[in-house]
């Protein structure tokens, strides 16, 4: 999936690609890099499920911008650290969220609710993204995922048991839903 702006890039692995516009009234709250994206891609799901770009829609719900920064799973209701108006952009597969504060990307820990400026603009998140995805993005659970002979879909991120902050001798890894992810944090905020 190609992208025009300044820089050309293509993501690569694209498992879902969001349709047209159907939520025109965020349209206005978005920054200039945001809405300059989604004049070209309305979201997707690229890196066999690595990363996942929300899109300016009303469904479904685990695509949707609005719900998790505005709406009834917005993430600043379960995270102190994050503001209501950091913009919840995208998350990779372990469901780590990257938001846009002040025009740098940031990205929020799931399982701890830190926060870490990774300070970069939009377009440099993408390309740095695109360029070394396993890497930049943390990626290695998702190969092992992949390797074993799982699929991640559309709408799911990876759930470790336990998880990677403590310590252990084996690691479970199971995909589950976007919203049992985002109910599961709602249920008990941080």
């Amino acid at each position: 999936m190609k992208m025009s702006s300044d820089k050309k890039m293509e993501f690569k692995g694209t498992i879902y690609l969001g349709e047209s516009m159907t939520d025109q009234s965020l349209w206005s709250l978005l920054p200039d890099d945001l809405k300059s994206f989604y004049q070209d891609i309305n979201g997707l799901v690229t890196f066999q499920g690595g990363l996942h770009i929300r899109g300016c829609v009303s469904e479904p719900d685990w695509h949707s911008l609005r719900k998790v920064w505005k709406g009834d799973w917005a993430l600043h209701r379960s995270f102190s650290n994050l503001r209501e108006t950091d913009i919840p952009f995208a998350q990779d597969c372990l469901g780590d969220q990257f938001f846009i504060r002040m025009g740098s990307v940031w990205r929020l820990v799931i399982d701890t609710g830190d926060i870490e400026d990774l300070e970069v603009e939009l377009y440099d998140f993408f390309e740095d993204a695109v360029n070394d995805p396993v890497d930049y993005l943390d990626l290695e659970p998702l190969v092992y995922f992949l390797e074993e002979g799982n699929s991640l879909g559309a709408g799911q991120v990876l759930q470790v048991d336990p998880p990677f902050t403590e310590e252990s001798d084996h690691y479970e890894i199971t995909a589950i839903s976007m919203e049992s992810l985002i109910s599961a944090f709602h249920d008990a905020p941080l």
